[in-house]
């Protein structure tokens, strides 16, 4: 039995019953692998928060590029995706955390070099970071429609949330080239960013659109770590809609303010979300679980009816993803100075 083999029969020890998948590991002895893209070709570029990209092809890892980034607390190098057009566009995009010429976040995307990418250009800059590293956001991705999304977090200063003037505490919509999308909520509205396109956020972490209704969702870490208690949350995002941070938690019933599609009370700091299989699947950092989110309702009007664990057992878990092969792929986060690292932390794993 070769090694894959064996492993998927004890990683799949760690699935819930009754779910129908099985998992086995792609590839181990990463750190802090924050986010996936799969290149058309059959490869897959991993970013590691310390300021790498590893090419995983043919069995083989190899490191694609290294960014200078400022890795601290969960700052560094975060969010993948590559050019809706890709390869003819042959850009990966990734987002990054920089201290040279003053510290903040900014979007960035390499010329893809077949074996290596190489630093084409800024996409956007000046998103806020701090010091200390803390919600710096993060992900990115291209929408149904051809834009780039591009979620921030409000660095502990709450009230950027709810500042217009501000990036941070939002989601923004860009075009490839950087500039703001058109059709955003608050063009030419006096004082706002036009790259806006939802505020009032925490600290976004994930993005997944509705395969049939094409309806944004974002996860959101809650203040678990500021309050005392946890109100993470899976939001279904509109244009211009705003999701209340810092002024109501949770659902606020609060008509001005958009209330969570699902929250967890007692906290589930999640990572990415995914569509798979008709389900939304969440993964879990301290929850330490994929989580399955069975959605029931019509556009604009969804609730979830069950929750149930789809893995469990490995710990930290931060990126999902569906794969060009239709398999599901997450990565552990041991390795992030909060989890416990176990050996041939952090791996990439793929359930089918």
């Amino acid at each position: 039995m070769d090694r894959r083999r064996f492993l998927a029969g004890l990683l799949g020890l760690g699935l819930a019953r009754g779910q129908g998948l099985r998992a086995e590991e792609v590839v181990g002895g990463l750190e802090v692998p924050w986010a996936l893209a799969f290149l058309p070709d059959g490869g897959m570029l991993i970013s590691e928060r310390p300021g790498r990209i590893r090419l995983f092809r043919e069995d083989r890892l190899s490191t694609y590029a290294e960014l200078p980034v400022y890795h601290r607390g969960e700052s560094g190098l975060l969010g993948l995706a590559l050019h809706p057009r890709f390869p003819q566009e042959p850009y990966v995009y990734a987002y990054r955390t920089v201290a040279e010429g003053g510290l903040r976040n900014q979007v960035v995307r390499l010329r893809h070099q077949g074996e290596t990418g190489v630093l084409d250009r800024v996409v956007l800059d000046g998103i806020p970071a701090r010091p200390h590293g803390l919600h710096s956001g993060g992900r990115i991705a291209f929408g149904p429609d051809g834009m780039l999304y591009v979620t921030t977090g409000e660095v502990y200063e709450r009230e950027l949330a709810q500042d217009l003037a501000s990036l941070g505490g939002k989601i923004l919509r860009l075009t490839p080239e950087g500039e703001p999308a058109p059709g955003n909520p608050f063009l030419g509205r006096r004082g706002a960013r036009p790259e806006v396109y939802s505020l009032g956020h925490r600290n976004p972490q994930g993005l997944a659109w509705h395969p049939r209704t094409g309806e944004l969702f974002s996860s959101e870490h809650g203040p678990s770590g500021e309050l005392g208690y946890g109100h993470d949350e899976v939001n279904l995002i509109v244009p211009g809609g705003n999701y209340g941070w810092p002024r109501v938690v949770g659902r606020g019933n609060d008509p001005r303010y958009r209330d969570p599609l699902y929250v967890w009370p007692q906290g589930f700091p999640p990572g990415n979300l995914a569509f798979f299989r008709g389900d939304l699947y969440v993964a879990g950092l301290r929850g330490q679980a994929l989580l399955r989110l069975v959605l029931e309702g019509e556009r604009g009007r969804w609730r979830v009816s069950r929750v149930e664990t789809a893995l469990s057992g490995f710990g930290r878990l931060r990126e999902v993803q569906v794969g060009p092969d239709g398999a599901l792929y997450v990565t552990t986060s041991n390795r992030d100075g909060r989890g416990q690292v176990r050996p041939g932390d952090d791996r990439v794993l793929r359930l089918l």
